[in-house]
């Protein structure tokens, strides 16, 4: 289905559950996908980890980068707290007063402008496209699938599913995607839930109450 328009979440956003999904049908997920919660970086990044809760996500080689840095210390600092001639403070955060390069402040200060978009934290909404159920979402990894379901509540199967693949919309963090389901969107009872899976590392969203009224085609 359509991926080149996605509805913005309202008061009915529902922001990523923090699960690590396992076994059933959906099949197995990478081995060494992991779940550090909402600060869960896309696939290609890592934690920044340049102090304790430092979860910028970055490249591995910037992640090196400040391990080596904040080893310089003694070296790059003087006396007063100022920097020897040729490096600057860092600035990662307040406060971060390690001495760097100004390449590496600038990086730094690139980094935290793109960490909620380098977030694993997967979210799914439900809203109306033309009086039809359309299912969006968006922080899940670039160019992957994504596995949609919407599960009846009075028995728990999945009664529709699809796959779609995540991909760079404006306005979105991550891959997003926007898909309608052909399912009328005012079917009164909500009566079952969606949600989304990131096919890449199995992470899944919460579930979201939707009404389920007709069978899909």
């Amino acid at each position: 289905m359509s991926t080149r328009r996605i509805l913005r979440a309202g008061a009915s956003t529902a922001v990523a559950a923090v699960l690590a999904l396992g076994g059933g049908a959906l099949g197995a997920f990478p081995a060494h996908a992991q779940d550090f919660g909402p600060d869960t970086c896309r696939q290609g990044f890592v934690w920044r980890d340049a102090r304790p809760g430092d979860h910028v996500c970055v490249t591995p080689d910037v992640r090196s980068q400040a391990a080596f840095d904040n080893s310089q210390v003694p070296f790059r600092t003087q006396a007063d707290g100022f920097c020897v001639q040729g490096f600057v403070w860092r600035e990662g955060w307040v406060g971060d007063t390690v001495c760097v390069t100004p390449e590496t402040r600038a990086q730094a200060k690139s980094d935290n402008a793109q960490a909620d978009d380098r977030r694993l934290a997967v979210r799914i909404w439900a809203d109306d496209t033309n009086g039809r159920l359309e299912l969006s979402g968006d922080h899940f990894n670039v160019d992957g699938r994504v596995r949609l379901q919407i599960i009846l509540n009075s028995t728990g199967t999945v009664e529709w599913s699809q796959t779609v693949t995540a991909v760079r919309n404006a306005g979105f963090a991550g891959g997003s995607f926007g898909d309608v389901t052909g399912n009328p969107f005012n079917c009164g009872t909500k009566n079952a839930t969606a949600r989304a899976i990131d096919l890449t590392s199995g992470r899944v969203t919460a579930s979201i109450p939707v009404g389920y009224c007709v069978n899909f085609d």
